[in-house]
């Protein structure tokens, strides 16, 4: 009976204003600025499929298992560079991203590197031609992109949103205001928007070190322990939401994140740039 009660029990009207009111200030400090990739009707440097814009001399088609990897898209440096100045991603040029949508590794396995590809072009002069054999089912559709600066928050289970000790009033309205966004969140830098878990950084040092998350055991390890603190220096390069417009899905409604170290970043360094596909 008691637990009866306690269902049918009227609870408080709750003012949300009030609510609204006392959370705002013990967020004020915790937001950071990040750069949205919306649909643009006119021709910019970052765009989503087609062709990727390359330097004829130097740029070779990327390679998985032997046959050619998608062309994701591309961004503009000095266009995002326009909208906001992130002091680890300060060089010039096109950034190209690629991935093996045949296989799609979701990044959790150290043996998936090479699976993906980031490749930075200086002066570019042409449109690469597609390899011969690339499966005409994995070109994406063509979607120029207008880079956006918006303010950000990280997601409700980040550590900085515990230690604010919330109401679970000041929670449900925070989270509201997480997951009120439109409906692709392509971006660059800031807080990644995470479909499964927000630990990307650790994961990405962990597995681009050659140790294996895929289950508990990696992170408990004696190795991951020494590599831990190193997790603080990934950046989120790029976050490329499932997309009808391009007839893109990314498992079942997910997004894929390519995540870079700020210190290689600052030197133009792509290489070591690690993946991580989640979806619900």
């Amino acid at each position: 009976m008691e637990f009866l009660r306690k269902i049918f029990t009227k609870k408080p009207k709750v003012d949300w204003d009030k609510v609204r009111q006392d959370l705002e200030p013990k967020i004020v400090d915790i937001g950071k600025p990040a750069v949205r990739l919306r649909s643009s009707e006119s021709k910019t440097r970052c765009k989503f499929g087609g062709a990727p814009f390359v330097n004829s001399s130097n740029f070779v088609w990327p390679y998985s298992d032997g046959k050619p990897m998608a062309f994701l898209g591309q961004i503009d440096l000095e266009e995002i560079a326009e909208v906001h100045k992130y002091e680890w991603l300060n060089g010039k040029g096109l950034l190209l991203f690629f991935y093996d949508v045949e296989t799609m590794p979701w990044g959790f396995d150290p043996k998936d590197k090479g699976k993906w590809s980031v490749l930075l072009q200086n002066l570019p002069d042409c449109y690469a031609r597609f390899p011969g054999d690339l499966d005409t089912g994995h070109i994406l559709k063509e979607k120029y992109l207008k880079p956006t600066l918006v303010s950000l928050y990280p997601n409700y289970d980040d550590p900085s949103i515990e230690n604010l000790n919330l109401s679970e009033e000041e929670l449900d309205l925070y989270i509201d205001l997480c997951t009120a966004n439109e409906e692709c969140q392509h971006q660059v830098g800031g807080f990644p928007s995470p479909v499964q878990g927000n630990y990307m950084e650790l994961e990405s040092q962990l597995a681009s070190n050659g140790v294996y998350v895929g289950d508990s055991k990696g992170y408990a390890s004696e190795k991951a322990k020494k590599l831990e603190s190193g997790s603080s220096d990934w950046r989120l390069l790029l976050q490329f939401d499932s997309d009808e417009d391009l007839d893109v899905m990314w498992g079942d409604c997910g997004m894929i994140y390519f995540w870079v170290q700020r210190q290689k970043s600052l030197k133009n360094e792509f290489g070591n740039c690690w993946l991580i596909l989640q979806c619900c």
